[in-house]
This record gives C-alpha cells, sequence and structure tokens, in this order.
C-alpha cells in the first residue's frame, strides 16, 4: 500500500515522524502543506498520514507506531533508491 505523509512548519512531531521514515528506509512521500501542497481533505492535525487514494490511515505520533506493524506494508525504499539518497546528502 502506498502512503503520503503531510506535514506543516514548526512541527515538533512532524519531525520525529519524519526521522522515524527516514531511520526505517521506507518510501513515503512528505509534502508540506506550508509550501503548498495540497492534501485531498482538511488536515486540522499534523503530521497525517493518508494512502493515495486519500484514506486517513493515522495522525501525530501514532503514526510511528502504524509504521512500525509490518501489517500495515509500508514501502521500503529500494537498493539503488538508498544508494542515490547517501549519494546525494554526501
Amino acid at each position: 500500500m502506498s502512503f503520503v505523509l503531510y506535514v506543516g512548519e514548526n512541527c515538533h512531531d512532524c519531525k520525529k515522524v519524519c526521522k522515524t521514515i527516514i531511520e526505517m528506509q521506507l518510501d513515503i512521500p512528505i509534502l508540506n502543506i506550508d509550501k503548498g501542497n495540497k492534501p485531498p481533505m482538511d488536515l486540522f492535525i499534523f503530521p497525517a498520514l493518508l494512502t493515495e487514494k486519500g484514506d486517513l490511515k493515522g495522525y501525530g505520533l501514532d503514526i510511528v507506531d502504524f509504521l512500525k506493524d509490518s501489517k500495515n506494508g509500508a514501502p521500503r525504499l529500494s537498493f539503488f533508491k538508498r544508494i542515490f539518497r547517501r549519494m546525494r546528502d554526501c
């Protein structure tokens, strides 16, 4: 299943969830609504994890537990994406 994470500026919990996504090497796009990315529904709590179809799967720090549960099938980065990301970050 494919997910999208919506975050906002100056959001403490957003930073924690983003850090978890990076540490777990998940392939989940992170979109910042304060930079013009519009979610498919009105969101009042951030971060918010939605499916690509727009279904809400979690919000706040509950997203970390959701992603760590292997039943939810969060997509992992491929070997090549991990290599390119490391090269880019150097």
